[in-house]
């Protein structure tokens, strides 16, 4: 009889896996994005399968990415993509086959996946969706290019930022040739779950792997042997459950025994104990291994699923000269796997027996974390074995912790966090660098978005801190951290107990009053914050002191826009840039003049100016992942609100949902989605989007947007039949300050409130308003606009058609297309009240044009029955709408944006060159898609192609 000698086997049992896998492929390859989510148990064949779509995407053309889950990375962001897209770390088989790097696009990323410089001030809370926007924007390049497949596996143990990148890359799926294929363990609960959910809505399919039945058992056995299993043999692999992990291992274990043998054509067991379980016969396995080699093994189990030579060698001691007779004799016998420079256990149930079998398994991840540090490896993974290593107030753990804090919360915060929480409930009291280590805690909280948690930690800090100069850092945490939740009236009291600790230096005196400044201007005391931010102004810029003085220019730019001095407020704002950028400045700070600036030249009407200032700060906002994103997406729709294009708004306010939330943002979001569809007849929508507002938390800082959703309710309260309460509402807005934010454009809510004030006879309203609006349009520079609405509204209530006619000349040269409509649908009223019904006749028609155009069918509705009652008809039927599909039911960015679809760019590369971010411009090309009844891009280009 002779040895039966094990060989490669396909998969038998999973036609039906693969055939879905092909199918996959084969759409995505068309331009129809896939997402597959495989799960099952360890051992059960879903990396073979994984492998397996692999190798047939590589051969159809795919760009594939590779990356997985480790248990021991969980904690570091992006860390289980990160090595599928080349950022340093070697991957599993990369790229298109090639062993080299990738484009150097990918390259670049590293900055973001794993910062080395730079400060714990310079990370955002939104830092993780920077990241996963810059990786978003390279995968949109590649599949312009070409068919891509991301493939990940170990899903279950992924890191916060891989789950965050798949949830945002399942919504653009339709619309790229992607691929996206997970596997994972069937884990419930959790972000796991949550990413299934948010998948499963975008069209992702799953696959469950079950084990094999007896035929594929055998099969399985066959291909492994060469030769069909026999009658005691099959008996025997009856007992693995149809795992094919344990199928393969049994066989090995079996082999190695000699105890299988060709007997007849057959493969046949012969005396010997099968093992009884799979961990049995992966311990089998290592059998042969000497000591000193399952030495190594544990070793590199200790360092996770993977690990490279240089930190084998750093943890075992041994020189790596002396590692690779060893290694390649456990690749030889399928313990380990090369993958590039990295060396992984072959299953993670390989590495998982020899992890148990250590003992005080504790001491020894301390141990190698120690060893680690002592290489220069990188900070996150000495982080994650200290963790593990049960903290100990023993001196060297603190002293690394004290000394690598600010670099760890810059790679991977909630792992800083963790560890500096472990480290702290082991320290003694009394230990000097206890005090600091708080310091930094609660600073990490802050910069992980944490900031309640960072706020009580910083809180019971202070509590305990004795040395003024450490309250006073504490305290200017506290008001830090209280802005960042929402809080600035509690911050503004931290910035000042700070400022009376005493001892401060000049520099420290004018940060901390800027900061105060600033708290100021978000409870809407603007009369002390100018004051306070105009001596720091002085006093900085005489010291040449950069970072105060910027922070000073901010609440004087922004007062100024909020008080009507749009000139003013340009000319701060501008100061402030021009010293960022002399002094590389970068903060939120920057951003935020970025956007007073916006808004001041939209309140001189510059609109197109304002759009692309407004730009500038998205940009920078993205780029840093700063909470004010949403802010800026916010500003970027009202200019299209204001100027007509409300489908580009809406497009805005729709690629925007999963952006960071600050400000009142998600209540603005809604409130503006609500006033749209108000003002366009869908009062359906309407209510649903203002139930929606009113749910979105409120803070001290949401009134800079709570005229949105006040309005939309006021126009429901009008369709509604309740006209006082749409007066009550709009008053109780502008009493509360709403009426002097013109760079939102709320001056032009003024001839409503008058409108809705006369009909209700409330005539010293309509006058407290004009005024109001008259002393607006004598200030520095204000915009014809301004103008226009301060005629406009002493024309209604003089009912004098010569005011209405002055004001039509300020109007023609403002952009504002609705302001426009009511300005002509009013003056339709007044020339209609002074008996001059054919020229009255003329403005409702001029007024009809616009609400056409803006498919304002509520406001048509309403100037129709309005004018109506006064003799008033329309002479000609305005613009017909466009229609709801179709080619014509575009829109004129919808038709660029396809145009450029069709002439191969990415959307990356569209927002480019119609300044506006990639996400508007999926948002853009799904509606397209919807509007033409099509699927795909490659659909867009060829429709594009008929209508050129």
């Amino acid at each position: 009889m002779a040895k039966v000698r094990m060989r490669e086997a396909g998969l038998p049992g999973r036609s039906e896996e693969l055939q879905f896998l092909e199918t996959a492929i084969t759409a995505a390859a068309a331009g129809l994005g896939q997402a597959v989510l495989v799960e099952g148990e360890p051992g059960i064949g879903k990396t073979a399968l994984l492998d397996a779509a692999v190798s047939r995407a590589r051969e159809t053309g795919f760009r594939v990415l590779e990356g997985a889950g480790e248990e021991l990375s969980r904690r570091v962001p992006f860390a289980a993509i990160a090595r599928s897209l080349d950022t340093g770390t070697p991957t599993r088989s990369l790229d298109t086959g090639t062993s080299g790097r990738a484009d150097g696009q990918a390259a670049a990323l590293a900055r973001l996946v794993r910062p080395e410089g730079g400060s714990v001030a310079d990370r955002s809370p939104g830092a993780d969706f920077a990241t996963a926007e810059a990786v978003l924007g390279l995968l949109d390049e590649w599949c312009t290019a070409g068919p891509v497949a991301l493939v990940v596996d170990d899903l279950h143990w992924a890191d916060s930022g891989t789950l965050l990148l798949l949830h945002r890359l399942g919504k653009s799926l339709g619309t790229v040739p992607l691929l996206v294929v997970c596997a994972s363990r069937p884990v419930p609960g959790g972000e796991l779950d949550r990413l299934r959910r948010s998948l499963a809505t975008s069209g992702a399919h799953g696959v469950t792997v079950g084990p094999l039945d007896e035929t594929a058992v055998g099969e399985l056995a066959e291909g492994l042997l060469g030769a069909p299993a026999g009658p005691g043999l099959r008996r025997l692999l009856g007992g693995a459950a149809g795992n094919p992990l344990f199928v393969t291992e049994l066989l090995a274990a079996l082999q190695r025994d000699e105890a299988i043998v060709a007997s007849g054509g057959t493969a046949e067991v012969r005396g010997g104990d099968a093992p009884a379980s799979l961990l049995s016969a992966i311990v089998g396995r290592l059998d042969w291994v000497s000591p000193k080699g399952q030495e190594i093994l544990r070793a590199g189990s200790i360092l996770g699923s993977g690990f490279t030579v240089v930190e084998l060698s750093a943890v075992t001691g041994l020189a790596p000269a002396r590692l690779i007779e060893p290694i390649l004799e456990f690749v030889r016998y399928g313990v380990l796997t090369e993958q590039g420079e990295r060396l992984v256990f072959r299953h993670d149930l390989i590495r998982q027996a020899l992890y148990d079998g250590i003992p005080a398994r504790a001491a020894s991840h301390a141990a190698v974390g120690r060893a680690l540090a002592r290489s220069g490896t990188a900070v996150e993974r000495v982080a994650e074995h200290l963790l593990l290593g049960a903290p100990s107030g023993e001196d060297t753990l603190p002293d690394w912790v004290f000394g690598n804090a600010r670099a760890l919360t810059l790679r991977a915060p909630g792992l800083a966090v963790e560890l500096l929480e472990a480290t702290l409930a082991v320290m003694a009291p009394h230990d000097p660098r206890t005090a600091r280590l708080r310091v930094l805690l609660a600073s990490s909280l802050l910069w992980t978005g944490r900031a309640s948690e960072a706020e009580q930690r910083a809180e019971e800090a202070l509590a305990e801190a004795h040395d003024a100069a450490r309250k006073r850092e504490l305290l200017g945490l506290l008001g830090r951290a209280c802005m960042a939740r929402g809080r600035p009236d509690l911050g503004a009291e931290r910035v000042r107990e700070a400022l009376a600790t005493g001892g401060l230096s000049t520099a420290e005196t004018l940060g901390l009053e800027a900061l105060l400044a600033i708290s100021l201007l978000h409870v809407r005391d603007m009369d002390r914050a100018v004051d306070l931010a105009e001596r720091v102004r002085a006093e900085a810029g005489e010291l040449q002191l950069t970072a105060p003085l910027v922070d000073a220019l901010h609440p004087l730019a922004a007062v100024a826009q909020l008080r009507g001095l749009p000139r003013t407020a340009l000319e701060d704002s501008d100061q402030g840039l021009r010293i960022a950028r002399a002094e590389h400045v970068h903060s939120d700070r920057v951003i935020a003049l970025h956007t007073t600036r916006a808004f001041s030249l939209m309140g001189l009407d510059r609109s197109g100016e304002a759009e692309e200032a407004m730009e500038s700060a998205r940009r920078l906002a993205e780029r840093n992942g700063s909470v004010l994103l949403g802010f800026c997406d916010v500003g970027r729709s009202l200019f299209m609100f204001h100027t007509g294009r409300w489908d580009d708004a809406l497009a805005v306010l729709d690629s925007g949902r999963d952006l960071p939330g600050f400000l009142g943002v998600p209540r603005a979001v809604d409130g503006l989605a609500a006033l749209i569809a108000a003002l366009r007849g869908d009062l359906d929508t309407a209510r649903e989007r203002l139930e929606a507002a009113d749910r979105a938390p409120r803070t001290p800082t949401t009134p800079v947007h709570e005229y949105l959703p006040r309005w939309a309710a006021q126009i429901m309260h009008e369709a509604d039949g309740r006209p006082r309460e749409a007066l009550d509402d709009l008053l109780k807005g502008w009493e509360q300050g709403f009426g002097a934010m013109t760079g939102a454009g709320l001056p032009f809510r003024a001839a409503d409130l008058v409108r809705l004030a006369l009909s209700l006879g409330e005539r010293d309203v309509a006058r407290d308003v004009v005024a109001f609006e008259q002393r607006l349009a004598g200030t520095d520079g204000s915009a014809p606009g301004t103008r226009a609405i301060a005629l406009h509204c002493q024309g209604l209530v003089d009912g004098d058609p010569l005011l209405m006619a002055e004001a039509s000349g300020h109007y023609e040269r403002s952009p504002r297309l609705l302001s426009r409509a009511q300005y002509h649908e009013d003056c339709a009223a007044v020339l209609a009240g002074a008996g001059r019904a054919n020229e009255a006749r003329t403005e409702l028609d001029r007024a009809a044009d616009l609400y056409s155009l803006l498919q304002a069918d509520r406001c048509m509705a309403q100037a129709e029955a309005r004018l109506g009652a006064a003799g008033v008809v329309r002479g000609r039927r305005g613009r017909a709408h466009r229609p709801s599909s179709g080619w014509g039911a575009l829109t004129e960015t919808e038709r660029n944006v396809a145009a450029l679809v069709g002439e191969g760019l990415s959307n990356t590369a569209i927002g480019s060159q119609l300044f506006i971010s990639r996400r508007t411009v999926q948002s853009h090309v799904s509606i397209i898609l919807r509007k033409l009844a099509l699927t795909s891009r490659v659909e867009i280009a060829v429709e594009i192609a008929r209508h050129v």
